[in-house]
């Protein structure tokens, strides 16, 4: 693989597929339903109890009290939707959607519960940029601020705003400002897209597009202008600390499934796996050791020794993308006191997963469950 997957929790996998292993012969296939279809519906549903749902356009959806994270497929109707038992397994029918205005349904065999849309104030801004007009969204939680913000940064993929929902649903329902934005080139944003691959080049170009981001929501009426950070995935955890290192102004940054390795390391690591389409044929021993031989490719380590702000990486322990545990070694050989490192069961999608294999994210049944308690609980201790 020649070049970090994307991250939506787009961390969270590639686009949603239509495999369905456990379809009978008879049953047709139900579609994936798109951007489109999911855009009157997007957003977050809370129910009485405190149970949070997040319908995200990309065609995921993410129950937060039990890390459910599932595929989201057409139904009868176009406010009829449903989920299956595994994140890419459309068949049986684990859950049907359907919506009402500003309220869901969600209806398992065991038990409907009725949630009702959280609202937020959601603004369309234009972020100039060298070269380009970046085009970006501002979702605010309602109530007295000011707010803490956080700019989410793109993975490899050529990503739009909405690839983030997910993200938006999360950091939003803690009490964030988050501003999403298209990459250059890719959706409403203007300017050429320099592609996937990161090169040195392309890396200083989405460091600035990401910090020119950042600097416009530090004065956004409403944010607290010392409590404005990133979050960057795959990819944009090279671009994250090189946007720090290159701009004054962010507090804090939370990484996930970001490389502290350099881009040939990590690419020498995915190669292994073919990206996790199959398990390699050497040891894990082998391939680490040939990983650290390797120093090819843009290297992140004066930006990563550089760092002064709290930082928070969240890995996955079988990840075929990124070397996860030689990622572990190196940010713990900078003895910093400000990294905070958290392994969790997954592959590169933060899907639990105990193969790291695509094939297996795709049965996989939700997300790390410590996923988001980890990112509430450092957020409180590290930005408040």
């Amino acid at each position: 693989m020649r070049a970090v997957a994307a991250v939506t929790i787009s961390l969270l996998v590639a686009a949603a597929c239509t495999q369905s292993t456990s379809n009978q012969a008879a049953s047709p296939t139900p579609a994936a339903a798109g951007p489109t279809a999911l855009a009157p519906f997007f957003g977050t549903y809370a129910t009485g109890d405190g149970r949070v749902f997040v319908i995200a356009r990309h065609g995921w959806f993410f129950d937060l009290r039990d890390a459910t994270y599932r595929t989201i497929y057409d139904g009868a109707a176009p406010n009829r939707f449903s989920i299956g038992p595994a994140f890419a397994v459309p068949a049986p029918t684990f859950a049907n959607l359907s919506f009402e205005g500003n309220v869901l349904t969600f209806a398992t065999a065991r038990a409907t519960v009725a949630a009702h849309r959280v609202q937020y104030r959601q603004t369309d801004v234009t972020i100039p940029a060298s070269g380009a007009t970046l085009a970006g969204t501002i979702t605010e939680p309602l109530g007295a601020g000011p707010h803490p913000g956080i700019v989410v940064v793109h993975g490899s993929e050529p990503g739009e705003r909405y690839f983030y929902d997910v993200w938006v649903g999360i950091y939003a329902g803690l009490g964030l400002d988050v501003l999403t934005y298209d990459k250059r080139g890719i959706g409403a944003s203007t300017g050429r897209y320099p592609g996937e691959f990161p090169t040195d080049e392309s890396l200083q170009v989405y460091a600035d597009d990401a910090a020119t981001a950042l600097d416009l929501l530090r004065t956004w009426p409403g944010v607290d202008t010392n409590r404005v950070g990133f979050h960057g995935g795959s990819q944009g955890g090279w671009t994250v600390p090189l946007a720090i290192k290159r701009h004054a102004g962010a507090s804090f940054a939370i990484l996930v499934s970001a490389p502290a390795t350099t881009v040939g390391q990590t690419n020498l690591w995915s190669d292994y796996s073919g990206g996790g389409s199959h398990l390699p044929t050497a040891s894990q021993a082998e391939m680490e050791a040939a990983v650290r031989a390797d120093h090819s490719g843009y290297d992140p380590a004066p930006a990563l020794a550089a760092m002064r702000v709290p930082a928070l990486w969240l890995l996955g322990s079988n990840d075929r993308t990124v070397p996860t545990h030689v990622c572990v070694e190196i940010l713990a050989a900078m003895n910093r006191p400000n990294f905070t490192v958290r392994m969790l069961p997954t592959g590169h999608g933060m899907l639990v997963n105990s193969t790291g294999l695509s094939v297996d994210d795709d049965r996989s049944t939700g997300l790390a469950p410590d996923l988001v308690p980890d990112i509430t609980e450092w957020l409180k201790s590290a930005v408040g």
